[in-house]
């Protein structure tokens, strides 16, 4: 098959895939799928997880989960390990640059795949394997109250500060689950941790890499992420309700790292 026809091909695959996210209610296809993954992947992966405990020596990288760990274990701003991350948006964002830039998906056989959606760059995935994990015990999900009151108990200097990162954007533009604070549990941070070392021996680039992108785009307004993205991936934005407000001329794009 000639490149002009494997072009042709993923357009049109792409148009059919955003013409039947347009057709279902969101909200509707995030519950039908989650329940239909919970079934099937949740007893795969606490089984992984026992066998894990039994022998860490034997783990290898494969499931595109691992890239939603690894993110979170990654170091951040403080250089810590395991900096948490606030909203679902700015883990998509994230992802999606590390992906792109990194090469992060080069890890796993079937990295997740990104369409143009409302606020750019989307892969629905993210969020069925997001709840996966909290199911499993591996990450937990911290809601924040308007005001910045945690619902569960957490570090409040780290609540405070990751507060201050979704400012520029409102909550008009419903950006998705922005008041939850995503953290590795002490089981989570032993899997990952494992997984890490992994994969920095496999990538040796990887480590610094992702502690650069999050420390960078961790602590950034959301607002300049999106601007970001939006920048230097031009063509993930062509369904994105925001564009606007988000390409302002009086903006200027984040600083290079």
């Amino acid at each position: 098959m000639k490149k002009t026809e494997i072009r042709s091909l993923f357009h049109r695959w792409r148009h059919q895939l955003e013409q039947q996210l347009d057709h279902y209610d969101e909200q509707s296809l995030l519950d039908r799928t989650a329940a239909r993954l919970q079934v099937r992947t949740l007893p795969r992966l606490l089984r992984r997880l026992r066998r894990f405990r039994e022998n860490p020596e034997k783990l290898r990288l494969g499931s595109r989960l691992d890239l939603l760990l690894l993110l979170l274990y990654a170091p951040g701003r403080t250089g810590r390990f395991a900096e948490p991350l606030l909203g679902m948006t700015r883990i998509t964002k994230l992802l999606f640059i590390a992906l792109n830039e990194l090469k992060l998906g080069q890890l796993v056989p079937r990295p997740y795949r990104f369409v143009p959606y409302k606020l750019g760059p989307f892969a629905p995935e993210i969020y069925q394997d997001l709840e996966l994990l909290i199911s499993a015990g591996l990450v937990r999900a911290v809601s924040l109250e308007p005001d910045g009151t945690p619902v569960l108990s957490t570090d409040a200097k780290t609540i405070r500060q990751l507060l201050k990162l979704n400012s520029g954007v409102s909550r008009t533009e419903r950006l998705d689950a922005a008041s939850l604070l995503f953290e590795l549990t002490p089981q989570g941070r032993a899997l990952a941790r494992r997984l890490y070392q992994l994969a920095v021996r496999r990538q040796r680039p990887l480590g610094p890499g992702l502690k650069i992108l999050k420390a960078r785009f961790g602590t950034l307004p959301l607002s300049r992420l999106l601007r970001y993205v939006y920048r230097r991936y031009p063509e993930y934005t062509t369904r994105s309700q925001i564009i606007d407000r988000i390409l302002t001329p009086s903006q200027p794009e984040p600083p290079e790292a």
